[in-house]
């Protein structure tokens, strides 16, 4: 089973992400069902595995919290790009959930991402695009922010690979603490 652990977006914010798509040879934009906020790529693991990952995460205790998308940038900086994001703002309440998340899963084995955390959200992925293709369309949306969203919750996905890009379904979901 091919896993990750994310937050998913509300319909609204992903609609405001779509309207940034524009025609642009090489690219290719996610599709509303794959938009999530990735709190950990877990990658392949056995059934076992995967089941003890799903008691683990019950065990996370976290208030809810907000965040807010702003900026568009790629991935990697210094080279060819490959991704294009939409990037989430300095948050403590994000930064604080991915970190209990990456010890529940280093608990049962999964190895910790050895890069530091840089939450985004990805808007699409490059080919063939030239650099300067990506700047400019980068450019010309670097003002580009969303109101706040609430963050309640967080899920473990299956990701599902096929030719045309990857399904995701949800295996669990996890609710945050209410701070009523």
């Amino acid at each position: 089973m091919r896993l990750f652990i994310a937050i998913p977006l509300p319909k609204g914010i992903k609609q405001q992400l779509l309207d940034l798509q524009q025609p642009i040879d090489g690219m290719r934009w996610q599709p509303q069902e794959q938009m999530h906020l990735t709190l950990k790529f877990v990658g392949e693991v056995d059934k076992t595995t995967a089941s003890e990952l799903q008691e683990e995460l019950d065990k996370i205790d976290h208030p809810e919290f907000s965040i807010t998308i702003a900026g568009i940038g790629y991935f990697p900086e210094s080279k060819q790009p490959k991704v294009v994001w939409a990037g989430i703002n300095q948050n403590t309440d994000l930064q604080e959930l991915h970190k209990k998340v990456e010890d529940r899963c280093e608990k049962i084995g999964i190895a910790p991402e050895n890069r530091p955390y840089k939450p985004h959200v990805t808007i699409a992925r490059i080919k063939s695009t030239s650099k300067r293709a990506v700047t400019s369309f980068i450019n010309k949306h670097k003002k580009f922010a969303l109101p706040d969203i609430s963050v309640n919750e967080f899920v473990l996905y299956e990701s599902k690979l096929h030719p045309d890009g990857a399904s995701h379904h949800q295996l669990q979901t996890y609710l945050l603490k209410s701070n009523q």
